[in-house]
């Protein structure tokens, strides 16, 4: 099998600034071409460092491929280090000028001297059209050998390898290797305790099998060449975690609630406190959401909870904001307002601060309603402020949905 290396040059992401997103996309990518990514390396802005990157990763591997670098500015020497590296010169391309050009006049500005520097190209390299920003792409080939350098940028980078690279790859190595996946995505049961499920389950001869457990939630993928083995795999281990099963695949929380609510033309609204408005952002960043979402409120103060979802007065003064019982008129009021079908509400401590022996941070209270039935349940979770939204703003949706999939409409 082929396999491939990813150089990821820049200061920033060895300082801890920026998360190498790159390396996640592109090794998803190259694995499902064939050419699974075998080794990567990050690499400071320095001539050196880039230079025993590329010498390591050219003489060992099939396809090589850097991010970073490639910018107009004095600390991007990407490539110039490529262009030495491969001993070829740098030569001006006027047609990657003209489209730097095209990139600040779509933006009613004047293109600047200093990004003349990005229409400097490797002789006997091709450039690839960068369509998001200024900084093209470089492919250059040596035999069955390939190498491309992309921009840091993670749109950039992704949009020039989807529209260019992949198909340079596919055509010159196909996809005998592809690397196929099926995963099973599971909410409502530990790790520990699908393991017991699963206990006598035994991966088949050829299958890779891994655990991915994330927070509130696990996933169990089954990888490799052979389609029928991965096959058989997923038909044998399917059954036994199906009742705590929400999806497979490609699925997120967001698309299979839509799918199911769609599918039923029902129409969900959602009232919030401690998500601050997260829960109707996922939905939201899914496009098509106006099929099936009517809108909502965030009622973070008791007056918005109180005036505008009609929480009565009693309910907070006896039970507090954060409690099931605000959770259950928080999810009436939403629906009744907007004339949804369904509902969410989130009510909770987020932290750092605020929590009680009896409400600790992370406890988060939630109401939910679909057409007649309302129902209200808490749980805690762990985390900083950020995890404990997340996990919260999930709970909702894939909650919402376990019901939805047990049920007819």
């Amino acid at each position: 099998m082929r396999k491939s290396a990813v150089i990821t040059i820049g200061n920033e992401i060895l300082l801890g600034k920026t998360l190498n997103t790159n390396l996640a996309f592109l090794a998803q990518e190259l694995a499902n071409l064939g050419l699974p990514v075998d080794y990567s390396v990050t690499v400071k802005d320095e001539a050196e460092a880039i230079h025993q990157a590329l010498k390591q990763c050219w003489e060992k591997y099939d396809v090589v491929i850097t991010t970073g670098g490639l910018g107009p500015t004095t600390d991007d020497i990407t490539k110039q280090e490529i262009a030495s590296f491969f001993g070829k010169k740098l030569v001006f391309n006027e047609e990657v000028w003209e489209q730097v050009q095209k990139i600040f006049a779509a933006r009613n500005m004047p293109t600047p001297e200093i990004n003349r520097s990005q229409a400097m190209v490797p002789e006997d390299f091709i450039a690839l059209k960068n369509e998001r920003g200024t900084a093209p792409g470089l492919f250059y080939e040596e035999g069955e050998k390939s190498f491309f350098a992309f921009a840091g940028v993670p749109m950039e980078m992704r949009h020039i390898f989807l529209t260019q690279a992949k198909p340079i790859l596919e055509k010159k190595y196909g996809t005998q290797d592809k690397v196929i996946q099926k995963t099973i995505h599971t909410f409502g049961i530990a790790e520990s305790a699908l393991a017991e499920l699963l206990s006598d389950f035994q991966t088949p001869d050829k299958v890779n099998f891994a655990w991915l457990p994330q927070p509130g939630r696990v996933d169990l993928r089954f990888y490799g060449t052979d389609a029928q083995a991965i096959e058989q795999a997923f038909n044998e281990c399917y059954p036994k975690v199906k009742q705590y099963t929400w999806g497979f695949d490609d699925d997120t929380p967001v698309s299979v609630l839509h799918h199911i609510l769609r599918e039923n033309k029902l129409y969900l609204s959602v009232a919030e406190s401690c998500t601050g408005g997260l829960v109707q952002k996922m939905i939201t960043d899914l496009a098509g959401s106006s099929d099936v979402f009517l809108g909502g409120v965030v009622s973070y103060a008791n007056d918005v909870k109180i005036k505008v979802l009609k929480v009565r007065p009693e309910t907070l003064s006896k039970y507090g904001a954060v409690s099931e019982e605000c959770a259950g008129e928080m999810v009436q009021g939403v629906k009744e307002l907007t004339g949804s079908d369904l509902a969410i509400s989130t009510t909770g401590i987020a932290g750092p601060d605020g929590g009680t022996l009896e409400k600790p941070v992370g406890m988060v209270c939630f109401g939910f309603s679909v057409l007649n039935k309302i129902w209200s349940m808490t749980r805690i979770f762990n985390g900083d402020r950020e995890l404990i939204r997340l996990q919260a703003a999930e709970f909702a949706l894939l909650n919402l949905i376990q019901y939805l999939q047990g049920h007819k409409f």
